[in-house]
């Protein structure tokens, strides 16, 4: 609950649950009163009343800014008002969900299947007597010196040393042995650092921005077969993550297909649109989050009206809701399964 003072440029903050702490107020006739966390600040651009900037925020969860951002860009777990000027605006009940969403990543839930969830559901997972998720996440095994060198210089923002020792480290190297054994280790290990906070979204942005430049330089140096099948290769809107769609790429074209890349966030009717004029003989997409319902049926429009001439790929993690919903569709959850794809496709 947020109270204003009379200075328009003070407020109180009551969040819930934010600090322990139980009082009785039995001399008001009240059974119980939760007094658990008050919060005074100064408010310099504020749409309206009531709604909190993003440093108070900060303050009231304890995530850092970057980490706030991230979750609301790529996997939409918040999406807080702006204000007149562009700032973020957040309601009580987006502080609350924050709260819910860092608890439960702490207890071992993934975001992506976080994000989907009511703010109510959150709550209620929050306050569940359950014990964390039994499942250990993911590993990978320990990063090579050269690739713990490429993330140090990252984490310094040191650009050119970064660019130099990733080329050391890829010079020699398939396009395949590039991808699993440099940049999805450096990639997992990055995404983990930025989850638990200890990396910023700027060395975040840099390593993406490098992998991209290499992985892009490598698929424009591979010669296309006359007569070669055409694939293209996007992702739907708010989708942001670009590697898988340009890996794909690169293993196709390097497998003798034609492929048009198209890069990611490309709205439905585009994408409608990049199949019929390029002329594409399979569209594959990748969806790494969680989707919307109106999300949902956008993509179950896209197939419908691609699929019944072009056959539809879509990438994305084995226990995606979107396999249920789009039984039209190949599915694809590893480099292995594309890999297959493809060889069936080639012997047709």
């Amino acid at each position: 609950m947020v109270i204003w003072t009379v200075k328009e440029s003070e407020c109180f903050i009551f969040g819930p649950n934010l600090l322990s702490g139980e009082i009785s107020c039995n001399r008001t006739g009240l059974r119980r009163c939760y007094f658990l966390y008050m919060y005074r600040f100064v408010v310099s651009d504020v749409a309206k009343p009531g709604m909190l900037p993003i440093r108070a925020v900060v303050a009231l969860t304890g995530l850092n800014s970057d980490t706030i951002r991230a979750w609301e860009r790529r996997y939409r777990a918040i999406e807080p008002a702006r204000s007149e000027g562009g700032t973020r605006q957040f309601s009580e009940e987006d502080v609350t969900r924050l709260i819910c969403l860092k608890e439960l990543r702490e207890r071992g839930y993934g975001l992506q299947t976080l994000a989907a969830l009511s703010t109510s559901e959150l709550t209620a997972m929050r306050h569940s007597q359950k014990p964390a998720i039994q499942t250990p996440p993911p590993t990978q095994p320990p990063l090579s010196p050269d690739q713990q060198a490429y993330l140090a210089a990252i984490e310094e923002l040191d650009v050119s040393r970064a660019l130099a020792k990733l080329k050391e480290m890829s010079q020699d190297l398939g396009n395949l042995q590039l991808i699993l054994g440099v940049a999805i280790p450096i990639m997992w290990e990055v995404g983990r650092r930025w989850s638990e906070g200890t990396l910023g979204t700027a060395p975040e942005h840099l390593v993406r921005a490098q992998l991209k430049s290499l992985m892009t330089s490598r698929l424009d140096q591979i010669a296309t077969a006359a007569g070669a099948r055409r694939l293209l290769f996007t992702t739907p809107a708010g989708q942001l993550h670009e590697f898988g769609i340009l890996a794909g790429s690169v293993l196709a074209k390097e497998a003798g297909f034609d492929v048009l890349y198209l890069g990611p966030d490309l709205p439905t009717e585009d994408i409608i649109w990049s199949v019929a004029r390029g002329n594409a003989d399979i569209l594959v997409l990748s969806v790494v989050r969680r989707m919307s319902e109106d999300e949902m049926r956008q993509m179950e429009r896209l197939v419908g009206t691609v699929s019944p001439n072009v056959p539809v790929w879509i990438g994305c993690p084995p226990d995606h809701p979107l396999a249920a919903r789009i039984p039209k569709a190949t599915f694809i959850s590893s480099i292995e399964d594309f890999q297959r794809a493809a060889a069936s496709l080639l012997a047709d």
